[in-house]
């Protein structure tokens, strides 16, 4: 092996060796010390890949986490209506709520420590997104995009916030998935007249 794939392959164990122990004890209870004992690397390993320490190990470990995320909902684009895009972004991200690793540095985490994570992001924006289509192929009624964007993100983070407030959270996930799927369906375009 040469010195750049050994350098790669250090950099790798040390962001998932502080992905164990971040998803074990959380951002603030996780050290350097506990990070170096997991990967089995002197302390100088840390400081030559991560000069800026915890929080830099950390941001590394969220981008991770967040790639992980991002790649498998935006998988969920290839779906051939907007309503049914909107379903399987929420699936994926309710799905990943009941995975220890996620809930606890993406969400619990990353808002704290990463800089720009309280906002809502790209998610959201897709979202948006998603909803503007399905609106303007006649899939949901005339709804206002902000408005029911901002609500139904709201409803999406709740039941997130549901599945990894359960002692099962893996039972948790298609309780949510239901529910949010029985959400956006109710937006769907009402053929019939008013009454």
């Amino acid at each position: 092996m040469g010195r750049k794939e050994q350098a790669a392959a250090s950099r790798a164990a040390l962001v998932e060796s502080a992905r164990a122990c971040f998803t074990e004890a959380g951002y603030d209870a996780t050290t350097v010390a506990a990070i170096l004992d997991r990967a089995g690397m002197a302390r100088g390993a840390l400081y030559h890949y991560f000069p800026g320490g915890k929080a830099e190990i950390f941001a590394a470990v969220f981008e991770l986490v967040d790639g992980e995320y991002h790649a498998r909902r935006d998988a969920m684009l290839t779906l051939p209506s907007a309503v049914e895009r909107l379903k399987g972004g929420a699936s994926v991200f309710l799905q990943l709520c009941a995975d220890e690793s996620f809930a606890r540095i993406a969400l619990a985490d990353a808002p704290k420590v990463v800089p720009g994570q309280n906002e809502p992001g790209s998610s959201y924006k897709l979202l948006r997104e998603q909803l503007a289509d399905a609106i303007s192929a006649g899939e949901l009624g005339p709804l206002d995009v902000d408005v029911t964007a901002m609500a139904l993100y709201g409803a999406i983070r709740s039941a997130g916030e549901y599945v990894i407030e359960t002692v099962d959270t893996q039972a948790s996930v298609p309780i949510a998935e239901a529910t949010i799927h029985a959400l956006i369906d109710g937006l769907r375009c009402n053929n019939r007249a008013a009454t």
